[in-house]
């Protein structure tokens, strides 16, 4: 049996850089943050350059959305040829361990996983994370972000993408959102992303304490 390896941990907490650091050259690498399966948000969805290396990264449109559910149907054959596989939360486990009773939703880390596999856990200091993310923020702006908004907004009012969307509600895009709407300043904007990205990390710390199986912590 092919060994899975996962990696997680809290959002900027580094995970795809070290599973390209720490990754032979020949090893499938798979992405599992939902935020980056969409090609017209690289920025806001933190991709990676080296997007050939990775599946289910940059492989969709936002005008044809998945929900876990999805995913867990579209890897469920291909996660137990194992490879290494890098995310946290819903779609990640929607991945290892299937689907819920309702076949809606990813289980999230309950019962008996698809594959045994082995994992690493990135915990960096938290001050030291909440600093790394305040200035991820600040690279993306550079980066062109708030074009990226502007450009899924159009999509928006051309009607391609469903204004309800839960998309659209995702940290870093509703608030540049908001900000091209008028209802909040850029600066409201700028550190109301900064905040809500800090509480996601938190969150998703007491996720991997409450759910996520023992595995090798790294700093």
């Amino acid at each position: 049996m092919n060994e899975l390896l996962v990696i997680t941990g809290p959002t900027g907490s580094g995970k795809t850089d070290f599973a390209l650091k720490e990754s032979a050259p020949a090893s499938r690498l798979f992405n599992a943050d939902a935020f980056q399966f969409y090609r017209e948000i690289p920025i806001l969805g933190n991709q990676p350059d080296e997007k050939s290396r990775f599946e289910f990264l940059s492989f969709l449109s936002l005008e044809r959305p998945i929900n876990a559910g999805d995913f867990s149907r579209m890897t469920s054959d291909i996660v137990t040829s194992g490879g290494v596989w890098v995310g946290v939360g819903l779609y990640l486990g929607a991945a290892l361990y299937g689907l819920d009773e309702d076949r809606k939703k990813g289980t999230p880390f309950q019962g008996n996983p698809r594959i045994p596999y082995r994992s690493i856990v990135l915990s960096p200091p938290r001050e030291q994370l909440y600093e790394r993310l305040n200035a991820r923020v600040d690279r993306m702006l550079e980066r062109g972000a708030l074009e990226e908004a502007r450009a899924v907004l159009s999509l928006v009012e051309s009607g391609k993408v469903d204004v309800h969307s839960p998309l659209l509600k995702a940290i870093g895009l509703h608030h540049l959102l908001q900000m091209l709407s008028g209802a909040w300043s850029e600066t409201r904007s700028i550190d109301l992303w900064k905040r809500d990205t800090r509480r996601l990390a938190k969150r998703q710390w007491t996720w991997l304490r409450k759910f996520f199986p023992p595995g090798e912590a790294c700093e």
